[in-house]
C-alpha cells in the first residue's frame, strides 16, 4: 500500500532524541534514514528492546500510518524493532521497491566517475536491502564492481592481479589504481589542449601572412598600373661620320 503523493522526510534534532518521519510517501532511502535515526536514539538513551517500538512508532507522522499502528498497537509494541521495521516495509513501501533497488544496482556501471565514488554509491544502495533476500554479500558486491568498472581500469586491474579478500581493502587498492588512470587522463587532455592552442596560434599567424602577401601583391599591381605601358627601345650608337656631322654643325 502506498501513502499520499508528497514525499516524506526525516527530522531529528539530536541523536539522543527520537526521529520524526514527516507525512508523505516513504521512499526506501528515507525509511532507511529513519531506521538509522531510531537505532542511534536507542543507543544513546539505552532503550531496552521491549520498549523500542513504542518509543518511536508515533514519530511516523502520516495520519493513515498512525491509524494503522493504533489499530494494532498492542501487537506492534510486542515486536522487536527489526520485526516492526519489516512490517512497515512490507505494508507501506511500494510493492516493487526491493526489485527496483536491486535492478538499479545491477545495471549501474562506473563510466567515467572515480571508482571510489561509484563503489560507495553501490554499497549505499545495498544497505537499503538489508534483511531482504536481495542483499548483496561482500563477495557479490566485489563481483559486481569487477564486472562493471571502467574498461580502461579493468585492463589495468587484470594486469595488477589485486586479490585482497577484504572488500574494503580491495576497494582501496582499486581506488589507487583508478586515481592513476584519472591522472593519466588529465595529462593527456592537457597535452591535447596545448597542441590545439598551438595549432590555433599557427593558423592565426598563417592567416596574417596570407593577408599581407595579398596586400603586397595588390600594391604591386597598382604601382605597375600607373607606369607607362610603352616598351623601352635602345637606340644604336652613332657612326664616326655622324659624330663629325654633329661637330661641324655646332
Amino acid at each position: 500500500m502506498s501513502a499520499p503523493t508528497k514525499t516524506a522526510r526525516v527530522e531529528q534534532v539530536a541523536t539522543n532524541k527520537p526521529p520524526s518521519l514527516t507525512a508523505g510517501e516513504i521512499s526506501p532511502e528515507v525509511f532507511c534514514a529513519w531506521e538509522m535515526g531510531c537505532r542511534q536514539f536507542f543507543m544513546h538513551k539505552e532503550i531496552p528492546e521491549k520498549e523500542m517500538v513504542k518509543k518511536v512508532a508515533w514519530g511516523m507522522q502520516e495520519p493513515i500510518i498512525q491509524d494503522w499502528y493504533l489499530n494494532d498497537q498492542d501487537r506492534f509494541d510486542k515486536l522487536t524493532f527489526a520485526e516492526y521495521i519489516k512490517e512497515v516495509r512490507d505494508y507501506w513501501l511500494p510493492t516493487d521497491w526491493e526489485d527496483t533497488v536491486r535492478q538499479k544496482m545491477l545495471s549501474s556501471t562506473q563510466g567515467q566517475r572515480p571508482f571510489l565514488e561509484w563503489a560507495v554509491e553501490i554499497q549505499t544502495k545495498n544497505t537499503l536491502l538489508c534483511d531482504t533476500d536481495s542483499y548483496f554479500t561482500d563477495v557479490y558486491l566485489k563481483y559486481h564492481l569487477e564486472s562493471h568498472m571502467n574498461p580502461h581500469l579493468a585492463a589495468d586491474y587484470r594486469d595488477e592481479r589485486i586479490t585482497k579478500p577484504d572488500l574494503h581493502k580491495w576497494i582501496d587498492k582499486v581506488k589507487v589504481l583508478d586515481n592513476k588512470r584519472i591522472r593519466n587522463l588529465a595529462q593527456h587532455k592537457e597535452a591535447a589542449d596545448t597542441a590545439w592552442r598551438a595549432g590555433q596560434g599557427k593558423s592565426s599567424t598563417d592567416k596574417k601572412l596570407t593577408s599581407a602577401s595579398r596586400y603586397n601583391a595588390k600594391a604591386g599591381q597598382t604601382t605597375s598600373g600607373t607606369s607607362s605601358t610603352k616598351p623601352f627601345t635602345r637606340l644604336p650608337s652613332l657612326t664616326d661620320e655622324e659624330h663629325q656631322l654633329l661637330r661641324d654643325n655646332e
